[in-house]
C-alpha cells in the first residue's frame, strides 16, 4: 500500500486579504505528494493580484478564474472531474492549514480503511489578523458518540507520522459509525474526503450551487460509510465578520451560527435527499439494507425530528418526483412501510393523494 495523494480544492470569491495565506499553507504541508487547485469565482477585489503571485511557485499548483460565480459547491463540482487525488481537501480561502494536516489527516484515512470515508480535525479560531481566538472548535469533537481507535487494527499501513505522533492520533480520534447520527465535525477546510464518496454523492447542481460543501458532504458522506474526528488542532478557522455561517467564536455547548444560517443550511441539506431519491437504485444496489437510515440523516444535524421533516412539503415533492425510482428500487410494499413509518399514517395518505394526482394530470397531458 502507498501512501495517497491529496487533491487540495481552494475556492474563493473576494477573500483576496486571505488566499495567499491559505494557498501558502497548502504549499508548505510536510506531506509532499498533493496537488494543489485554486479557483477564483470571478473576484471583483484584490484576489487575483493575489493568485497570480503562486502561478508560476509550484507544479503541483493549478488555478483557474473564472468569469461568473459558480460558490462554493458549484465552483467544486467545476473541477471535481478534473481532480488526481485519492483524498480531498476543500479549503475555504478564508482559511489556512497547519503544516501537519495532511500527515495527520492521511495517517488516520490509511488507519482506518475501508470503515470510514472522512476524516475531520480540530480547528482554531482566529481573527481576520490570524491572532488566536479560541484554542480549539469544542463543540463538534467532543462528542458523546462514536468509538476510540484501537491500534491493533492499523497494522500493515504506512507510517508517515512518528511513532510518538501516531499514538497521538489514535488517543485523539474517535470513529463516528454510519449511522450516529447527528453533527460531530468541524466545519468546511478541516474535513479531508475520499474522491469516489465525492463522486457518488454529488448533488445536482442547478439545484445546490450555492451550498456550502461541508453541510451537504459530511452527513452524507458519514451515513454512507463512516467517519473519523481528530480532537487535534490541524487548521485554523478564521472569523472576520463575512463568515457565511457564524461570526462569533464558538464555545463548549455553544452552537455559534445565527438563525439565518441554520435555516440555509437546513434547506441546503434537503439536497441530500433529492440525490438519494433520484438515483434510489444505484444507493439500493450498495446499501440495500441501510438505504432509509440513510435518507434519515439529513434532518438531524439541524434538529429537526424525522416526522416533521418527511412531511416538509419541500421533501414531499422531492419523494413524490422521484416516487416512480424509489419503488423501482426498494419495492411498493417496503417504499410504502418506509414512507408510511416517517410521514405517520395521516401524511402518508395525504402524500399518496398527491402521488396519485399527478400521475392522474401526467396522463391526461400525455399525447
Amino acid at each position: 500500500m502507498t501512501a495517497p495523494k491529496i487533491s487540495f480544492v481552494i475556492i474563493n470569491h473576494n477573500y483576496g486579504q486571505y488566499v495567499g495565506q491559505a494557498i501558502s499553507s497548502v504549499l508548505s504541508q510536510d506531506y509532499a505528494e498533493f496537488e494543489c487547485v485554486v479557483l477564483d469565482n470571478a473576484s471583483t477585489d484584490s484576489s487575483r493580484d493575489a493568485i497570480r503571485q503562486f502561478e508560476n511557485a509550484d507544479n503541483r499548483l493549478r488555478i483557474e478564474y473564472l468569469d461568473r460565480n459558480l460558490n462554493q459547491m458549484g465552483g467544486f463540482l467545476h473541477v471535481i472531474d478534473r481532480l488526481s487525488g485519492e483524498l480531498v481537501c476543500i479549503v475555504d480561502a478564508d482559511d489556512f492549514l497547519f503544516a501537519n494536516f495532511a500527515a495527520f489527516h492521511v495517517q488516520l484515512h490509511l488507519d482506518c480503511g475501508d470503515r470510514i470515508a472522512v476524516t475531520s480535525g480540530g480547528v482554531c479560531e482566529v481573527d481576520g489578523t490570524g491572532a488566536m481566538l479560541t484554542p480549539s472548535y469544542a463543540f463538534f469533537l467532543h462528542s458523546k458518540a462514536g468509538t476510540a481507535m484501537c491500534p491493533g487494527d492499523a497494522e500493515g499501513v504506512p507510517r508517515l507520522l512518528s511513532q510518538s505522533d501516531r499514538e497521538l492520533l489514535w488517543r485523539q480520534s474517535t470513529l463516528i459509525a454510519p449511522h450516529e447520527y447527528g453533527w460531530h465535525w468541524s466545519p468546511g477546510t478541516a474535513n479531508m474526503y475520499k474522491l469516489s464518496f465525492l463522486k457518488r454523492a454529488r448533488p445536482i447542481l442547478n439545484v445546490v450551487n450555492s451550498t456550502s460543501t461541508d453541510n451537504y458532504f459530511m452527513p452524507f458522506l458519514s451515513a454512507l460509510s463512516g467517519s473519523a474526528c481528530i480532537d487535534i488542532p490541524l487548521s485554523a478557522y478564521r472569523i472576520h465578520g463575512r463568515n457565511r455561517y457564524s461570526v462569533i467564536p464558538a464555545g463548549p455547548g455553544l452552537r455559534p451560527t445565527s438563525k439565518q444560517s441554520a435555516a440555509r443550511t437546513y434547506a441546503d441539506r434537503k439536497a441530500m435527499v433529492r440525490t438519494l431519491a433520484s438515483r434510489a437504485r444505484d444507493f439500493v444496489s450498495t446499501h440495500a439494507d441501510t438505504f432509509w437510515m440513510i435518507m434519515d440523516a439529513a434532518p438531524v444535524p439541524d434538529g429537526v425530528s424525522r416526522h416533521d421533516y418527511f412531511n416538509d412539503p419541500v421533501i414531499q415533492d422531492i419523494l413524490r418526483e422521484h416516487f416512480d425510482e424509489l419503488v423501482a428500487a426498494c419495492g411498493e410494499a417496503q417504499t410504502s412501510k418506509e414512507l408510511r413509518a416517517r410521514m405517520g399514517p395521516k401524511g402518508y395518505d395525504v402524500f399518496m393523494t398527491r402521488v396519485r394526482d399527478g400521475n392522474a394530470g401526467a396522463n391526461r397531458t400525455a399525447p
